[in-house]
């Protein structure tokens, strides 16, 4: 029974990491998509806010400081949403690749895991895209708290921001269709950006409480207060210890309905 154990998870092992390769080497050859897809909006964001409006006085001098933390959340989110949803829905409704897969002598969850794996790594990256494009514009008007607590704090937090991102995007995956991709961003992103605590702290919303606690159900809330908690203590934020709770219970839930949703598409219902 032990050895029948010991090799189930060395297959499921090797499964795990041949699928892993095999959608990063795909994502390899398309490095140049992939960078223009997860640094044009941080870009435009951070030109328009960061840059254009301090200098033509719209908005405080110190605003870029406010905003960071909540580019870095947001890159993190979005592109680990749209790195497990995108691929994940396509498998499923139109290159049936999935099905290859699928028919692996391993658990269905390792296929799902492999897809958020991918998602988790693709997230980081686009939290690294976004460093070099802040710096450029907004280097100068930024007062970062850099400490080797606030270090040690930052990575846990940076490690659950991709997990939700990939359990958020294996949920919506087995959500949309490839006809309702185009629609994701305008009808699904594009709120969760704009109400998800990156140009305003959740504190500041207490003058219009019913939006303050409306957009209580934003993950990327969670994960920009925490953030804005390590690098930015100085703004007043959501106590860390609510933000991480908020990061994991949204891990639970829709890591939960996600792959409940995935293993009944993989058996056909």
């Amino acid at each position: 029974m032990i050895k029948t154990n010991e090799t189930n998870r060395n297959t499921n092992w090797i499964a795990f990491k041949t699928m892993v390769k095999r959608d990063l080497v795909i994502q390899v050859r398309n490095k140049w998509e992939f960078v223009f897809r997860v640094a044009m909006l941080p870009f435009v964001l951070i030109l328009l806010y960061g840059y254009i409006l301090p200098r033509v006085g719209i908005v405080s001098p110190d605003f870029p400081n406010q905003m960071f933390p909540g580019m870095v959340g947001m890159s993190i989110l979005v592109t680990g949403i749209h790195g497990t949803a995108v691929p994940l829905t396509m498998d499923f409704n139109m290159s049936r690749e999935i099905e290859d897969r699928l028919q692996a002598p391993v658990n269905v969850r390792v296929v799902a895991f492999a897809k958020m794996f991918v998602g988790v790594l693709e997230s980081w990256i686009g939290g690294l895209i976004v460093l070099p494009v802040s710096l450029l514009f907004m280097g100068s008007s930024l007062d970062l708290t850099i400490t080797p607590q606030s270090m040690l704090m930052l990575i846990p937090i940076l490690v659950i921001a991709a997990i939700s991102s990939a359990t958020l995007g294996l949920l919506v995956g087995t959500i949309i269709k490839p006809s309702q991709i185009a629609a994701m961003f305008p009808g699904f992103l594009m709120p969760m950006v704009f109400t998800g605590a990156i140009f305003f702290s959740w504190n500041a919303l207490s003058a219009t409480p019913i939006i303050q606690k409306l957009v209580l159900i934003n993950p990327l809330l969670y994960v920009n207060e925490a953030l804005r908690t390590v690098l930015t203590p100085e703004i007043t934020h959501m106590p860390l210890v609510y933000s991480i709770s908020g990061i994991l219970i949204s891990i639970l839930i829709m890591g939960y309905f996600g792959a409940k949703r995935f293993i009944r598409m993989a058996k056909g219902k």
